[in-house]
């Protein structure tokens, strides 16, 4: 262990092509503005729920079966 030698050799590394960077800022943007215009609309919906059954309760139009 105390003789590995850890280092590449230099001609070893021409196999080696350094990928050019994706770009992907504007496809983020893209997920997080979906993300969170679902999520708001998932929230609304229920809300929208939760306040109709509430409203059911409350006017006593809701009957637990039948």
């Amino acid at each position: 262990m105390k003789n590995d030698d850890l280092r590449a050799d230099p001609n070893d590394l021409d196999h080696f092509v350094p990928r050019t960077p994706a770009k992907r800022g504007n496809s983020l943007v893209l997920q997080v503005a979906a993300g969170v215009f679902l999520g708001g609309l998932a929230l609304w919906l229920v809300q929208l729920a939760a306040t109709s059954l509430y409203a059911k309760l409350m006017l006593g139009t809701f009957t637990f079966g039948g």
